[in-house]
């Protein structure tokens, strides 16, 4: 009898060390990358883009990537054609989608005058649709045009500006003094030609630079 309580009593011993030796410790699935860098290539093999951030954090459960101060390069031909910037932003659905936020400005490097801010940015890789919104604005040395709302498609270089759209000559040598409020303008990077339309009224105006 003193032997099967003996058998019981080793028994119990070694069951509760089993379990006290089997508490988890909480895994990181975050993973940091310095100085992340992606680029995509046309099919013939041209550069069509690149992303580039000093610091980069992969959520591995979410499977996004997180970027501080973004900047992404577009190309034609392999060359560089205009470049934007965030304060971060993250690649979201296998890399199709990219979302930008804070500061988010884009360098027209064929017209160094042009720039275009705006506070967040929303880009679509497969459909080379780049949609910004918050407080759009395009400036140049001859222009200020306002819009809540942006469409750039890369394809057709070709800017979209929501309604409401305001704009404004700018001419330092001027004193002509010349705005326009409409419901769309459209602005052409490569042609520098800006065209505004309303949905009530015909096209009113078509500028060059």
């Amino acid at each position: 009898m003193n032997k099967n309580l003996l058998i019981i009593f080793i028994y119990l011993l070694l069951t509760a060390g089993c379990t006290t030796s089997t508490s988890l410790k909480k895994v990181d699935s975050d993973l940091t990358i310095d100085e992340f860098t992606m680029t995509q290539f046309e099919n013939n093999g041209d550069k069509l883009y690149s992303i580039s951030s000093p610091k980069c954090i992969f959520d591995k459960d979410k499977q996004i990537y997180k970027l501080h101060k973004t900047e992404i390069f577009f190309y034609k031909k392999n060359y560089l054609n205009y470049v934007i910037n965030s304060q971060k932003s993250s690649l979201l659905d296998n890399n199709k989608y990219i979302k930008l936020e804070g500061e988010v400005k884009l360098f027209d490097l064929n017209n160094t005058n042009n720039t275009i801010n705006a506070n967040n940015a929303f880009w679509n890789i497969d459909n080379s649709e780049f949609l910004l919104e918050g407080d759009v604005i395009l400036n140049n040395n001859s222009i200020n045009l306002i819009s809540s709302k942006a469409l750039l498609n890369q394809k057709t270089k070709v800017i979209k500006f929501f309604k409401p759209v305001k704009y404004r000559y700018l001419n330092n040598s001027s004193t002509l003094d010349y705005q326009v409020k409409a419901d769309n303008a459209y602005y052409d990077l490569e042609d520098k030609k800006l065209l505004f339309e309303s949905e009530k009224e015909r096209i009113k105006s078509r500028l060059t630079f």
